[in-house]
């Protein structure tokens, strides 16, 4: 399609933007191919960690998101119509990076093991009923100490 589609007497993919967009999808994506595909080497020597798995998730669903991004602005009006597949392709992608082992949560279990500390935290349960009466009484006997 960029090289068929002239604008200015030049073919769009002759632009310098419009290459640069190009070699920055295709190194994102040989790069997200050659994670994955160290990531099941890793797997099918067992040393695989599900650490490392949540990363290349997550890393592989953000560069995969930016790709179609980019497809959708070099094709510019024509990213959105059907006949050319690159909003299928964008709603697919936007599938994988958000319901498919959210990026989010991907990104919390490779950091916890980066970090050493988890950021994945339960909600704090309210204290029970008595302990709550307990609480309020310690802090009226205080508030009275106070006074006197």
């Amino acid at each position: 399609y960029l090289n068929e589609r002239r604008q200015f007497g030049s073919s769009l993919g002759s632009f310098q933007l419009v290459q640069e967009r190009m070699a920055r999808m295709g190194g994102h994506i040989q790069a997200m191919w050659l994670a994955c595909w160290r990531l099941s080497k890793l797997h099918e020597e067992g040393r695989m960690t599900h650490e490392q798995a949540s990363l290349v998730k997550a890393w592989v669903s953000a560069r995969g998101r930016e790709v179609v991004a980019l497809g959708r602005e070099l094709l510019g009006g024509n990213g959105i119509l059907a006949h050319f597949q690159v909003a299928k392709a964008f709603c697919d992608m936007e599938a994988i990076y958000t319901y498919e082992g959210t990026y989010d949560v991907n990104v919390l279990v490779a950091g916890r093991k980066i970090a050493g500390v988890s950021a994945i935290r339960a909600p704090a349960a309210p204290p029970p009923a008595a302990g709550r009466r307990k609480h309020a009484a310690a802090a009226v006997a205080e508030a009275e100490a106070e006074k006197a």
